[in-house]
């Protein structure tokens, strides 16, 4: 009896139109035709602070469609307020990169993007300063984010972004805010293996230089030295880890 409650009170929120029988079960049919309103009301909000540049771009209603058949397929599975607009993202971006209009699913991953590095938890702690001989530590709130359309470039066009690939760092700034540096693809590699720390930055440059054909040269290391500098100044690298000896 308890289940079907539970059940019962999941598809009042969730389903397109609460069925009569639901609400019968449940007792007290406005109450909680009210509590259903409560409910989704917040949900919608939550999303709405986390996509407002995508619920601008394809508008409230439609939003509110693909939100409305998220909600039927059983609502939110998280425990977390905040990793609400995470799964709907999950839910739309396939079907929104499957249209005319493709820009839409990179500017809605680039919103969740950012909203996912603002509520990061916090950094882990270094043992050792930056060099070229520790397992570098980077920060928790840091994402590399490729994308076929440069959506990160405001204000939005009116007729929407023709495809142009980027590579982003979207980093939580100090202002707690997501930011976003463009990278080309060997920064992103060795920011992506700085990300996993199983290499020393030394090998990790050695690593990836190669993959892409690049030779070590005076050059390159002032280019890397700026990349380094840039990422302590905005946090992103936070120092390092001593190898186990």
């Amino acid at each position: 009896m308890l289940a079907d409650t539970a059940k019962a009170m999941q598809r009042v929120c969730f389903d397109s139109e609460p069925s009569e029988a639901d609400l019968e079960l449940l007792g007290s049919r406005e109450r909680w035709l009210v509590y259903r309103s409560l409910v989704r009301t917040r949900l919608v909000g939550v999303i709405e602070a986390a996509l407002p540049r995508t619920k601008a771009a394809i508008g409230h209603e439609s939003l509110g469609r693909i939100i409305d058949e998220w909600l039927s397929t059983g609502g939110p599975r998280t425990r977390y307020f905040r990793n609400v607009p995470n799964e709907l993202a999950n839910f739309a971006i396939p079907m929104w990169r499957d249209t005319a209009e493709p820009w839409i699913a990179d500017l809605a991953r680039y919103e969740i993007t950012s909203w996912s590095v603002r509520h990061a938890p916090p950094n882990r702690i270094s043992d050792a300063a930056f060099s070229f001989e520790v397992r570098p530590v980077v920060a928790t709130a840091v994402a590399v984010l490729r994308l076929d359309h440069r959506v990160n470039e405001t204000p939005t066009p009116e007729d929407g972004y023709e495809r142009d690939p980027v590579i982003l760092c979207i980093h939580r700034n100090q202002e707690h805010r997501a930011s976003h540096l463009v990278l080309n693809p060997l920064a992103a590699d060795l920011l992506e293996a700085w990300q996993r720390g199983d290499e020393t930055v030394s090998e990790s440059v050695h690593r990836v230089a190669a993959t892409h054909d690049t030779q070590i040269s005076p050059a390159f290391i002032e280019k890397l030295s700026t990349l380094i500098t840039t990422f302590i100044h905005r946090g992103i690298l936070l120092g390092g880890h001593a190898p186990p000896s």
